[in-house]
C-alpha cells in the first residue's frame, strides 16, 4: 500500500460511521501501537470526533431541525445519512445535497412530511447562501423602461432565490421556535408545540438579502408571477397568465404591484 492509499484508508476510516472493531488488522498493521489503548481505540477516538463536530456544525446550520427533532434523534439521523453518503472535502452544502432525498427514501423519516420539508428548507438555506452575487435590477432602471418594450421584455431571476411548497405552516412554526429557543439553556426537541398543517399547499419563496436567509409564504398571485419569471416569460405573457384568474381590467395593476415587488425583494437582476 503506497502514501496515497495509506491516505485514502485514513479517510475512509474516520470519515464513515461504522464499527472499527471489524478493521482491527488492517488499522493493526497501518498504525504503530499505541502505549495505553488500541491502534483501533485510538482511531476511533479520531472517528467520534470528527462526526460529532460534523454534527455540531449540522445543528447550527438546521437549526430548526435540530429544535424539533431534539439531540438524540437528530444526532441518530445524522448518523444514518453519513453512513450512507460519507463526506467528501468541500463545503457544507457539498455535504447536505443529498440529505433531503436520502430522507425521503428512508423507512421511518421518509413517513414525517413536516419533517421532510422542514429539512428541504434549511438544505435551500445553504445553496442559496453560497450563491454568486448578481446586481439587482433597481427601480431606476424600469423607470428608464419605455412603455412601448414593456410586453416583450423578460426580467432575469437572480440565483439567491427559489420556491419551494408545503402543505405546512412553516413560517408560523419558525417564528414560534425562534422564540421558544431565545434561552440557551433550552433543551432541543423541548417544544410544547408542533407545526400546524395548511388548509392547502402553498407556495414559499426562499431568499437571500443582505447575506440573511429568508422565507416567506406567498399568495397565488405572486407565485404565478415568480414561477414565470424563472420560465423566461415575457411581461405580456405573464399578464396573460394572471388573466386567468382575475378580471382582464385589473390585471395591469396587478401585474406592476408584483413586478415592483420582486424588484424591492431583490429577485431581478440587471
Amino acid at each position: 500500500m503506497d502514501w496515497r492509499e495509506e491516505q485514502e484508508q485514513f479517510w475512509q476510516w474516520v470519515t464513515r460511521p461504522q464499527d472499527l472493531s471489524e478493521s482491527e488488522e488492517p488499522i493493526e498493521a497501518l498504525f504503530a501501537p499505541h502505549s495505553q489503548i488500541s491502534q483501533t481505540e485510538a482511531l476511533g477516538i479520531y472517528n467520534n470526533a470528527y462526526h460529532q463536530r460534523l454534527i455540531g456544525i449540522a445543528s447550527e446550520l438546521y437549526s430548526l431541525t435540530w429544535q424539533t427533532l431534539g439531540e438524540q434523534a437528530f444526532t441518530s439521523l445524522w448518523l444514518n445519512y453519513l453512513q450512507a453518503h460519507p463526506p467528501r472535502p468541500g463545503s457544507m452544502s457539498a455535504l447536505s445535497e443529498e440529505l433531503h432525498g436520502f430522507l425521503c427514501q428512508h423507512e421511518q423519516y421518509g413517513r414525517l412530511p413536516a419533517l421532510l420539508d422542514i429539512v428541504q428548507l434549511e438544505t435551500l438555506f445553504i445553496q442559496l447562501f453560497d450563491r454568486a452575487d448578481e446586481p439587482a435590477y433597481a427601480m431606476s432602471q424600469l423607470q428608464q423602461l419605455p412603455q412601448s418594450r414593456w410586453p416583450e421584455t423578460r426580467w432575469t431571476p437572480t440565483q439567491d432565490w427559489t420556491l419551494m411548497r408545503s402543505h405546512f405552516d412553516l413560517e408560523t412554526y419558525w417564528k414560534a421556535m425562534k422564540a421558544h429557543f431565545h434561552d440557551d439553556s433550552v433543551e432541543a426537541g423541548s417544544a410544547p408545540f408542533g407545526v400546524d398543517r395548511l388548509p392547502e399547499e402553498a407556495d414559499f419563496l426562499v431568499h437571500r438579502q443582505q447575506f440573511t436567509m429568508h422565507f416567506q409564504q406567498i399568495n397565488p398571485d405572486m407565485a404565478t408571477f415568480l414561477k414565470a419569471i424563472q420560465r423566461g416569460e415575457h411581461f405580456a405573457a405573464i399578464c396573460e397568465e394572471l388573466a386567468l384568474h382575475h378580471p382582464p381590467e385589473v390585471v395591469p395593476e396587478l401585474g406592476l404591484k408584483l413586478l415592483l415587488r420582486s424588484i424591492e425583494l431583490q429577485l431581478l437582476r440587471v
